[in-house]
């Protein structure tokens, strides 16, 4: 059975969507706050294995869990909602299938608490 990851077209779209998504949010005068000192190659690398993991692909290693990566930084539910709004776009844009973007878009909301900074999924 295909994965998610397999069917909206593995790395190369992971690699498309994360170019195309950070040029949205990059642009967002509501999230450029949260990215003004991060290394953008860090964090796209982090993405990469983050979408790669939450669809079903291959599990790289993760230095970090998403809630420490996201605890402490004042992100609220406006925030995600955006967030998720740009990467329903982008998905869009990019090529991927409505049906498949919803899909992607509820993988991801089941990561909302941790990136919230409300729960670890670690303990």
């Amino acid at each position: 059975m295909q994965t998610l990851y397999e069917k909206i077209g593995g790395e190369e779209t992971i690699e498309k969507l994360i170019v195309a998504f950070y040029q949205y949010v990059l642009a967002d005068p509501l999230m450029i706050p949260f990215f003004e000192n991060t290394s953008m190659e860090k964090l796209r690398k982090m993405q990469k294995a983050f979408f790669s993991i939450a669809l079903g692909g291959p599990e790289p290693d993760i230095p970090i869990s998403l809630y420490e990566a996201h605890r402490g930084r004042g992100i609220e539910v406006r925030h995600l909602t955006r967030f998720t709004e740009h990467l329903m776009e982008t998905l869009l844009e990019i090529g991927v299938e409505e049906e498949d973007a919803k899909k992607v878009y509820e993988r991801i909301a089941t990561f909302s608490n941790e990136v919230l900074g409300e729960s670890s999924v670690d303990g």
